[in-house]
């Protein structure tokens, strides 16, 4: 099986755009599926967008007590201590994602995402994509 290269992450419209603008350059999870450093991850902004609207490259993944990630990358994730708290309120583990080569696309919607892959819902967390979706994905937003 190839290595996974490609995946969908699922945020609220109000942080992708500040990761599009650079603000934010951290995203956090509960949990997230093992994918590579290096790896493309495209920006799904959940409703009312609901559309793809940008690409960002996994630099690094961080696990660790969530007062270590806030300690260590609280300039980074976009949201102030009481959210951060509130997300991670009874989880041992934080998850945080390093972004870099952050790239605002022409908005691909979800009717189009369902062109590439049949019945496709927003992921929850994140949707891993064939080479063939990948492909197909990158030849709609250039």
């Amino acid at each position: 099986m190839p290595e996974v290269t490609d995946a969908i992450i699922s945020i609220h419209p109000a942080h992708a755009e500040a990761i599009l603008a650079g603000t934010k350059t951290i995203e956090l999870r509960r949990r997230i599926p093992n994918l590579p450093c290096g790896a493309k991850l495209w920006i799904y902004a959940t409703r009312p967008t609901a559309a793809v609207v940008g690409t960002a490259t996994i630099a690094k993944i961080i696990r660790a007590n969530p007062k270590t990630i806030w300690k260590r990358h609280q300039n980074g994730v976009g949201v102030d201590r009481h959210a951060f708290e509130e997300y991670f309120n009874g989880s041992q583990e934080a998850v945080a994602i390093v972004l870099v080569a952050v790239k605002r696309v022409s908005p691909v919607a979800i009717k189009q995402l369902r062109n590439i892959r049949d019945r496709f819902h927003p992921p929850q967390v994140m949707t891993v994509l064939t080479i063939s979706e990948a492909r197909t994905l990158r030849k709609l937003v250039q």
